[in-house]
């Protein structure tokens, strides 16, 4: 079932008060973790359940997903992204724009997981991807890679064939 494979919350109030976060055994996280701090930037994160870092103070947005919740496809189209293949966490700084870019894409996501849409987890699918593929082009400019047109052909049809692969796979329900 897509809802034991999925969540996704805004820390702290989305756990009710519950206290420390729990990291879930072979679960993969994306985090948006702000900071009350003024120095402290925030920051995009991407790890497995053995990486998370969240002490009770943070707060931020937290999607947790099994690989499951992707077709086998689209998972070893993840692996083939030059931002995942390193295996370690993927920590991203992000400026003010960036930021607001992102804070509404967690925030459509959290709201369709309270909805009663039919295919709410494929609306949640598309804003994983999104936020991949932002995280992919901040990544880009931040280590300032030449721009080559392969690089983007390559990019580009990653992102159709993880789309593709979506809509051709049987409907799970």
């Amino acid at each position: 079932m897509e809802s034991d494979q999925f969540d996704a919350v805004w820390w702290p109030s989305g756990q009710s008060g519950r206290g420390r976060l729990l990291p879930y055994e072979d679960t993969f996280y994306i985090y948006l973790k702000v900071s009350t701090a003024l120095a402290v930037r925030p920051t995009l994160v991407f790890c497995k359940s053995d990486d998370l870092e969240w002490v009770d103070q943070d707060m931020g947005y937290i999607t947790s997903f099994k690989e499951a919740f992707f077709d086998k496809g689209v998972w070893c189209n993840f692996e083939a992204i030059d931002l995942f293949r390193a295996g370690d966490p993927i920590s991203i700084e992000l400026d003010e724009e960036e930021m607001l870019t992102l804070a509404p894409i967690f925030d459509k996501l959290c709201a369709s997981l309270e909805s009663t849409y039919r295919y709410r987890y494929d609306l949640v699918r598309t804003y994983i991807f999104q936020i991949i593929h932002i995280a992919i082009k901040i990544n880009l400019q931040q280590i300032n890679i030449v721009r080559s047109p392969i690089r983007y052909v390559r990019l580009t049809t990653c992102g159709i064939d993880m789309l593709a692969r979506i809509k051709l796979s049987p409907n799970k329900q």
